[in-house]
């Protein structure tokens, strides 16, 4: 990988020309950048160079030694500075170390071991770059993992990815796409830096060429070209203008590519060792975010088909109910959203409203068809069919949070409803939810036992049970929902 790796930098501040002379061919003969002064307070105006040690001598024309290192670590705490010194007292040596100088030596002095410390300050400083860089790295992580918490959906994890990577490597132009692997091909997930196009090429599908897909996906290696020479087949699909430059790094979890990350640039293209840590520790993080988001597609294709066969098989079974399952569903997740619960949460509530009377599908048809009132017998055996419904998806692979609220549609808010009894907010927020949709649309369809309600008696009746039947919080939103009515 191509980087821009600086040689470490050096200061003398010394009034003793020879040494300052000698010092400086010594260190910079072992690969390091040197600047020296004899001045303390030209000394300071330079450490905004850039230098990683500073090496002072306590006695100086202009101002103390000790008040420069003072100042150098008040104002750069970052940089590690080894004290030299003709004149050594008690006093010096406790305000050289009070003022945590790294090392200090007394002239006449071994110069290889002020090279050692010179190493082993560097070696510090490296480790505690290490340090913050790791810290950095987790609460750049943390911030991810909290935005993309509860997204299921794949275009809207990589439009954030997208944005996160433009500012960590600080460049304008960031395009995330995702990989079929069925196919063996990429789809734009999202496109930072570029306009209105975002829309236009969303839908593009395309492969890569051997040499790009082998190095990527198979090696899952990354790929710099700093300078281009010419534009590889991949750049003809992102609209960006006579880029120079090209970084493509893919988002990989423990078992595979998930997408790639691609960074078409202007300019050369630089990458030190530190950006490319932090690009590397994101990046596994989006790619677990999207793999599950691609999980989820399929888990949720899965449930549709499955839904639907269920859904059917209890309308061809009870023809007055068609298509009661699908509006219940709607209304509900309406209702969802308006309370602005997580988008993983809607989904689940639009599963569950689809699913809640799936247990029917077990009662006979003699009670779900009676056109005379039902016994207490007959009533208890159709208050089963939610704890039925539950058994039956129980062998789909879906969330507990969705099975509760399919359990729970008929609890009541007072706590006098069933299977358990519960009270007020004890009921699952989707079941509360549903419990609502299920009344209203009851109410305003065709039943065996009873003519329809039209829609003003049925939201009067729903009023009428606010606070008792239903969550009073959820019944104003339903009819902020209906302001015809």
């Amino acid at each position: 990988m191509d980087k821009e790796k600086r040689a470490p930098a050096i200061l003398i501040i010394d009034d003793e020309e020879l040494l300052c002379k000698t010092l400086t061919t010594i260190i910079r003969n072992k690969g390091f950048r040197v600047k020296s002064t004899a001045l303390g307070r030209e000394g300071l105006s330079l450490l905004g160079e850039g230098f990683d040690v500073v090496i002072l001598d306590i006695k100086l024309p202009d101002i103390s030694g000790i008040e420069v290192l003072k100042t150098i670590k008040k104002i750069h705490p970052e940089i590690s500075v080894i004290m030299i010194t003709a004149y050594t007292t008690v006093e010096i040596t406790v305000s050289v170390i009070n003022e945590k100088a790294f090392a200090f030596f007394s002239k006449p002095f071994e110069v290889d071991a002020l090279l050692k410390a010179i190493d082993d300050a560097l070696t510090e400083k490296q480790a505690q770059e290490k340090k913050e860089r790791q810290f950095k790295n987790l609460s750049l992580i943390y911030r991810i993992s909290k935005e993309m918490e509860g997204m299921i959906e794949l275009h809207s994890i990589a439009f954030l990815a997208a944005q996160y990577f433009c500012e960590v490597t600080k460049r304008d132009t960031c395009a995330v796409l995702l990989f079929d692997a069925e196919e063996k091909e990429f789809f734009f997930g999202a496109l930072h830096g570029v306009d209105d196009e975002n829309k236009k090429i969303n839908k593009k599908r395309f492969k890569l060429n051997a040499q790009m897909y082998e190095r990527l996906i198979i090696n899952k290696n990354a790929i710099l070209i700093p300078e281009m020479k010419s534009s590889p087949d991949i750049l003809q699909y992102i609209p960006v203008e006579k880029p120079k430059a090209l970084f493509i790094f893919p988002l990989v979890t423990d078992e595979r590519v998930v997408g790639l990350a691609v960074f078409p640039g202007r300019e050369k293209f630089i990458l030190t060792d530190e950006e490319l840590e932090t690009i590397t520790a994101m990046s596994f993080e989006v790619a677990l975010y999207l793999d599950n988001a691609n999980r989820y597609l399929h888990l949720k294709k899965s449930y549709l088909d499955t839904v639907s066969r269920l859904v059917n098989a209890i309308e061809n079974k009870n023809a007055a109910g068609k298509g009661d399952s699908e509006e219940v569903s709607e209304l509900a997740v309406a209702v969802a959203e308006k309370l602005n619960l997580p988008e993983k949460m809607v989904e689940m509530v639009k599963f569950a409203g689809l699913l809640h009377d799936v247990g029917k599908i077990a009662i006979s048809e003699q009670i779900l068809l009676k056109k005379e009132q039902l016994t207490y017998d007959e009533h208890e055996k159709l208050k089963m069919h939610s704890i039925i419904a539950t058994r039956i998806i129980s062998h789909m692979d879906i969330d507990q949070q969705l099975v509760s609220m399919i359990l729970y549609h008929h609890e009541r808010y007072d706590g006098s409803g069933y299977p358990e009894g519960l009270l007020g907010e004890r009921i699952p927020v989707g079941a509360r939810i549903i419990a609502v949709c299920d009344a209203y649309k009851a109410m305003i369809s065709e039943r065996p036992y009873r003519k329809k309600l039209d829609k003003k008696e049925a939201l009067k009746e729903l009023i009428r049970c606010s606070g008792s039947q239903f969550d009073p919080v959820i019944i104003k939103v339903f009819f902020e929902l209906l302001p015809e009515e």
